[in-house]
């Protein structure tokens, strides 16, 4: 195996991406210079004038269309969201791809939505929800799964229909197209709508019903909820439209360990009428109910700016054009909040394939826990919890991680992070209790950062890594595994969850978005490593480490620093 390096030519960071990051790391570092935080209120002014500095490149790039907008948006609980999962049998897929017209480069993919399914189907899937952020109302959402070329489904978008009127790459301005979605005090949810016919360019309301439902809530003591499958999640990292643009998605536990009811189909009424019919199997296979809100963070319209060749390049130019000046303008306005302290940063993460992020885990045993809980001196309100971190543990652990990995972002570089998990009287969460970089950083522990120490290299073969100068801290090296079957690793759901918020060693807490890769680990056997572990949390672990994980590939995240600041 050659040598690994950072740069990497895959689709979501190209190299205009990362002159663009270069301008607004530079802006970043001249506001991050202005300030040296005393105190919160400092800090603070740390805050707003850094971030709002990268806001400002970010938006300046988004204008030029060589950069790209990230959207916040919140699918409400009330009225709760609804999918209605339709299988498309096999003998009418072909029929079905042919009605709803995929475009070029596209087929229909099978998925496995739940855990319970008892095998993967081609799906028509009808969702209804309503919306807070740059765009609100209730929406409704024909979708199905695609193949685009890369073997991994995605979710396509077939319809949209907005009460309110919104913007999509389609139309982009989409008129409204009022129905009605709502739940009353008896927790019975009512859907109604209507067919619309254009009249002057403008879609009007008829008599003729398109699809309407009731379903009934069971009480909690009867209540059955779904697990989703990474799969279904997955699909939502990519979510394309029928011309071939697709939206990047990021979200958290809210949305792949959703609270997510599997509705009996006794307790539903429906009267579909769609021109999808013909395609479907007469009932819905799972009718799934979201209880609680679903958080996002989307790169709209991605491969606009972006090209991945599956978007006719008449359309595309035309809706770059578009949008630019809608999210450019978007923007802006947001940079004028993070400036002013009326809005958090919304910061777009990528961790490189190479050289490889790395995870080392140790397990801290029970006669140790009481000696590493002093030292951490924690916030008020956390203790040490324990979490499964593998899907495939059979309990939960104690656990100290290491991860040593190299960004680009606002503060692009190597970064080393000790990490452990506590609860915080709501949840389990990590909590950053040493953080390294080989650049000057920003951190809420002390603002402007020093460079530490700090290496990371994956050649010839081997990952090899120096936290601290080399032999007096911390140092590993081990053969880079080749991604398979056999070493393939998926992180436990509960970890996964506990970087929703991850917390800095002074409480300060930062709030995460990331995608399905997050998932995708593979394993090294920890027998495997040569470590000298002379770190200050050696005394309270084993010599060796109980996992190794290195990333399967790149990641992205998308964040809000330093909530409460």
């Amino acid at each position: 195996m050659g040598e690994k390096t950072s740069v990497t030519n895959r689709m979501p960071w190209s190299g205009r991406r990362r002159r663009i990051l270069a301008v607004a790391v530079a802006l970043f570092a001249v506001a991050a210079a202005c300030t040296v935080p005393g105190g919160g209120e400092d800090l603070g002014s740390l805050k707003r004038s850094a971030y709002g500095a990268y806001a400002q490149a970010e938006a300046a790039a988004t204008a030029a269309g060589t950069g790209q907008a990230t959207v916040e948006f919140v699918v409400a609980d009330t009225p709760p969201s609804v999918f209605y999962n339709y299988v498309v049998p096999d003998a009418q897929a072909a029929a079905f791809e042919a009605f709803i017209g995929l475009p070029p480069g596209f087929s229909l993919a099978k998925v496995k939505m739940l855990e319970s399914d008892a095998q993967a189907n081609y799906w028509m899937s009808l969702n209804i929800y309503r919306v807070t952020g740059i765009t609100t109302g209730l929406r409704a959402e024909w979708n199905t799964y695609v193949d685009d070329g890369s073997g991994v489904p995605r979710f396509m978008i077939i319809r949209a229909r907005a009460a309110e009127g919104s913007i999509d790459p389609i139309g982009p301005l989409a008129q409204p197209e009022p129905f009605s979605h709502s739940i009353d005090g008896s927790n019975l949810i009512t859907t109604a709508l209507n067919k619309t016919v254009i009249e002057n360019d403008i879609p009007v309301l008829t008599n003729d019903n398109q699809f309407n439902s009731t379903i009934q809530l069971p009480d909690e003591i009867d209540r059955v909820f779904g697990t989703p499958t990474l799969e279904w999640t997955g699909a939502n990292d990519l979510i394309y439209w029928m011309n071939g643009v697709y939206d990047r998605v990021m979200y958290n536990g809210n949305v792949h360990d959703a609270a997510m009811l599997s509705v009996d189909l006794n307790d539903v009424t429906i009267q579909n009428d769609s021109e999808f019919v013909p395609y479907l199997e007469a009932d819905p296979e799972h009718v799934l109910v979201y209880l609680n809100p679903l958080e996002f963070a989307i790169g709209p319209w991605w491969n606009v700016t972006e090209p991945n060749g599956l978007v006719e390049e008449g359309e595309r130019l035309s809706l770059l054009a578009f949008k630019t000046n809608l999210y450019s303008g978007f923007m802006n306005t947001q940079a004028v909040n993070v400036l002013t302290g009326n809005a958090q940063p919304v910061v777009r993460t990528q961790v490189e394939e190479g050289p490889s992020s790395t995870y080392w885990h140790w397990k801290i045993p029970g006669a140790n826990l009481a000696a590493f809980e002093a030292v951490l001196n924690l916030p008020a309100g956390m203790s040490p919890a324990p979490v499964k971190v593998d899907k495939a543990d059979a309990a939960a652990d104690y656990w100290l991680t290491l991860n040593v990995y190299e960004v680009s972002s606002i503060n692009s570089g190597l970064r080393a992070e000790w990490s452990t998990y506590v609860d915080d009287g709501t949840a389990t969460r990590k909590i950053l209790i040493d953080t390294r970089t080989d650049h000057a950083s920003l951190d809420p522990l002390v603002g402007n950062v020093a460079p530490s120490t700090l290496t990371h290299t994956e050649a010839g073969g081997t990952i090899s890594t120096t936290v601290g100068d080399p032999g007096s801290e911390f140092t590993s090296s081990f053969a880079a595994p080749v991604p398979g079957p056999g070493n393939a690793v998926v992180a436990a759901t509960e970890w996964v969850n506990t970087h929703d918020i991850t917390y800095w060693a002074n409480g300060i807490a930062d709030n995460n978005y990331y995608n399905s890769e997050f998932f995708r680990k593979v394993d090294v056997a920890p027998g495997s490593v040569s470590i000298t572990d002379n770190s200050q949390w050696a005394t309270f672990v084993g010599a060796t480490p109980d996992k190794v994980w290195v990333n399967a590939g790149e990641t992205e995240y998308v964040n809000n620093p330093w909530l409460g600041v």
